[in-house]
C-alpha cells in the first residue's frame, strides 16, 4: 500500500506566497487532514493526484486551536454541506487534544450561523501518549510545548512512521516524538538564533541536531519571514545551519506531494 503526503499549507498567519498550515495524507482511497489553515479545502483540487479526492476525507486532525491551523475548517464544513455534486452524508471524524468539544462547539459551530450539519461529526479528545486507530494507521498524541491546548502527531502506517510536531518549542516530548519517527513534518519558524516562545528557532534545531533527535527525513514547514531576505535566502541560510544534516532535511512547497 503506497502513502502519500500532500503539503496543502506550509505557511504561517502572515501574508506571503504560502498557505497557513495543512497536510493531507492518502493511501489512495482515503484522505486524512493534519490542520487546516486558511484555504486547506480547496488547495485538495489544485493538487495533482487523484488520491487526495476531496470526497474522500474521513478524518481531520489539529495540533491546536489556532487561526492559522483552523480557519479552513468552515471552508470545509461548508463546501461538504452545500456540494453540488453531492453533499456528504457520511461521518466526519475530528481528532484533536483536551479542549477540541469547547473549540468545535462554543467556536466553530457559532460562525456558520443557524444552519446545522446534515451529517455526523465525531469529535474524538486524545491525552497525552492516548492512540487514535484509523482504517490503514494509528495516531499516538505526544503533548507539546505551544500553549496548554497543543499536541503532536506520530502516525503509523505499514510502511514508516510519520512524526508531525504542529507547532513548538523545544521539550523532551518533541525529542521522543522525533526519535519514534522515520519522517518528520517540522517547523522551524524563527530562522535566526532569537528566542520566541513556543517556536523552534535556530538553535534549537542545532540543539536537535547535536541530541541526534532528527529522523532519517525531515520536512521543515512554518517559516516566519525575515525583512529583507526571500524564501530561498532563508533556506539557503537554514542549509548552512544544518551542515552535514543538510541533504536529509528538506523544505517543501505548497502542493508538493511526497511518497512515504
Amino acid at each position: 500500500m503506497s502513502i502519500q503526503l500532500a503539503f496543502l499549507g506550509t505557511g504561517t498567519c502572515n501574508a506571503t506566497a504560502r498557505n497557513p498550515m495543512s497536510l493531507a495524507i492518502s493511501n489512495g482511497s482515503e484522505v486524512i487532514l493534519v490542520d487546516a489553515g486558511g484555504g486547506a479545502y480547496h488547495q485538495l483540487a489544485r493538487l495533482s493526484s487523484d488520491a487526495f479526492y476531496y470526497k474522500n476525507i474521513s478524518t481531520i486532525f489539529i495540533t491546536h486551536f489556532h487561526i492559522d491551523h483552523v480557519s479552513g475548517l468552515p471552508d470545509l464544513l461548508w463546501g461538504e454541506m452545500w456540494d453540488q455534486l453531492g453533499r456528504r452524508d457520511a461521518p466526519l471524524v475530528i481528532v484533536g487534544p483536551v479542549g477540541l468539544h469547547n473549540f468545535f462547539n462554543d467556536r466553530l459551530l457559532p460562525f456558520l450561523g443557524d444552519y446545522p450539519l446534515p451529517f455526523e461529526v465525531k469529535l474524538i479528545e486524545l491525552a497525552d501518549g492516548a492512540v487514535f486507530e484509523g482504517d490503514y494507521f494509528t495516531a499516538r498524541s505526544y503533548h507539546l510545548n505551544h500553549g496548554e491546548f497543543s499536541t503532536g502527531y506520530l502516525f503509523e502506517f505499514s510502511s514508516c512512521r510519520l512524526a508531525v510536531s504542529g507547532d513548538t518549542g523545544y521539550c523532551e516530548n518533541l525529542m521522543r516524538l522525533l526519535r519514534e519517527s522515520d519522517a518528520a513534518v517540522l517547523e522551524w519558524s524563527i530562522t535566526d538564533f532569537n528566542t520566541y516562545p513556543g517556536h523552534l528557532a535556530s538553535s534549537d534545531i542545532i540543539k536537535l541536531i547535536k541530541l541526534d533527535a532528527l529522523p532519517p527525513r525531515t520536512y521543515i514547514v512554518h517559516m516566519y519571514p525575515v525583512a529583507g531576505k526571500n524564501a530561498d535566502e532563508q533556506v539557503r541560510q537554514c542549509r548552512e545551519i544544518l551542515g552535514e544534516k543538510s541533504p536529509a532535511v528538506f523544505f517543501p512547497k505548497d502542493l508538493e506531494i511526497i511518497n512515504l
